[in-house]
């Protein structure tokens, strides 16, 4: 499991396989894609309706998305 070069919005820590709620309330699950060059664009929030963004978008001061389940902190 990766952690990401990033924390949320809180200051957390993120692993690949957390979900982040942002503030709306919308989920998304991080996934690491090893096979992107960019570091950017290895780091993603994979939504239920499809869409993918990049991590650094989301947790963000726009984006605002916080750690709410971690895949080993249970």
């Amino acid at each position: 499991m990766q952690k990401a070069p990033w924390t949320d919005f809180c200051g957390h820590e993120i692993l690949e396989g957390d979900v982040l709620r942002h503030p709306s309330g919308e989920t998304g699950r991080v996934v690491y894609d090893l096979s992107q060059m960019d570091e950017l664009d290895q780091w993603r929030v994979e939504y239920s309706d499809g869409v993918v963004e990049r991590l650094c978008d989301q947790i963000g001061i726009k984006g605002q998305a916080v750690v709410v389940r971690s895949t080993d902190r249970n």
